[in-house]
């Protein structure tokens, strides 16, 4: 029966697995274009600055709906006419609107396109959220998107080959190869109080059912007042104590929690279904001991904004970049979720690992042309 029980685990995460392989459309190109970013987001800083003579602000008020009427309405349709988004009502001609003091669909479609290109919730209505974007006048916008231009000439990116790019302030990760994206995903990254660097590395290596040695900053201020607290429950969840010197591991008690406190040991919790990395960590060189690595609590990848880690990366799709990286290598989705349906820690090689680019651009021009903004998570902008 247990075998029976394992081998319908086994197929149900085959069939996750390649129900989740959502491939991106094909030719899609990155989010950053490596070779001319800097010069696009140049071109669009001057163009918002001419947009500025013209920039008028919306009244203050409330939120403004589909169906809605007045003075703030056609406000509203000419600050998205200046900035592109709204284009008239559509068809074979565009004309302007009969009535611009009036909330119609074509300025819902409008603002709803403004609201995906500032990474904002698609709804069609201008809540407190999208009045805030709106009211930031282009000079201020056109400084944004110099600032990244200036980001842009440090990044390194290759025209050709594979890589891997995560922007921070737009949560995504994208697996590029010779220009075209071949997988996306939706990434968790660090909190304001433990940021995600920028750092340009290659993803050497897999580890499937990995352990977790709690870096000691975790250890002081979350991990030790819990094992004290309960040390039953901190057992039952895999947590043991390991020696820094000798590698030794012992249950958790008053004693073994007090050489942790003193800096002589630290917490460890085993591999399997309930660790805090999930079932796959990603392996890259780097001085910040950043990776990254699957998790427990999927339920975060439904926020539009997810600064939620301590640093290091989570990944929406960990299995599929898996699959992505080793398919040369003879790891099939079948194998993968073997690997991952059991406690046994493997580590993998990737034999040619790709180069892996964690930026932080909070305006870049999408492959459309059109100019996208993302919220300065880290107060970046305003440092310089």
């Amino acid at each position: 029966m247990a075998l029976v029980r394992k081998r319908w685990r086994l197929l149900a995460a085959v069939a996750c697995l390649s129900a989740a392989a959502a491939v991106p459309a094909a030719g899609e190109r990155p989010q950053i274009h490596p070779a001319h970013a800097s010069e696009q987001l140049r071109a669009q800083a001057a163009h918002y600055r001419l947009l500025a003579g013209r920039w008028e602000p919306i009244a203050p008020g409330g939120p403004l709906r589909p169906g809605d009427r007045g003075a703030r309405v056609a406000q509203l349709r000419r600050l998205l006419q200046l900035y592109g988004d709204y284009q008239g009502p559509p068809g074979p001609v565009r004309t302007a609107s009969r009535d611009s003091a009036r909330f119609d669909s074509s300025l819902q479609r409008a603002l709803e396109s403004y609201q995906r290109r500032h990474g904002l919730e698609a709804s069609g209505v201008a809540g407190a959220e999208t009045l805030a974007e709106l009211a930031v006048p282009p000079g201020q916008r056109a400084r944004q998107l110099e600032l990244n231009a200036e980001r842009g000439d440090q990044l390194r990116i290759p025209g050709k080959g594979r890589y891997v790019l995560i922007n921070v302030p737009d949560y995504r990760l994208q697996l590029v190869q010779n220009g075209s994206v071949t997988l996306s995903m939706k990434t968790v990254v660090g909190k304001t109080s433990s940021r995600t660097p920028t750092l340009s590395s290659r993803i050497t290596g897999i580890v499937f059912n990995p352990t977790w040695t709690v870096p000691r900053s975790i250890l002081l201020t979350e991990l030790l007042p819990k094992a004290r607290n309960n040390p039953r429950a901190m057992h039952e969840r895999g947590y043991r104590v390991v020696s820094y010197r000798s590698g030794d591991t012992s249950p958790i008690s008053e004693d073994s929690l007090a050489r942790a406190a003193s800096g002589n040991a630290t917490l460890r919790q085993v591999s399997g279904a309930g660790n805090t990395l999930g079932r796959v960590k990603f392996i890259l060189p780097n001085r910040k001991s950043i990776f990254l690595h699957d998790t427990l609590a999927h339920s975060l990848f439904d926020h539009r904004e997810r600064a939620f880690s301590h640093g290091c990366i989570r990944l929406e799709r960990p299995q599929e970049l898996a699959y992505a990286l080793l398919d040369g290598q003879g790891w099939d989705r079948v194998r993968i979720a073997q690997a991952t349906s059991g406690d046994e820690t493997v580590r993998v090689k990737v034999s040619q690992p790709p180069r892996l680019f964690i930026t932080y651009m909070t305006a870049w021009v999408d492959p459309g042309g059109r100019p996208q903004f993302r919220r300065d998570i880290y107060r970046k902008d305003n440092d310089q």
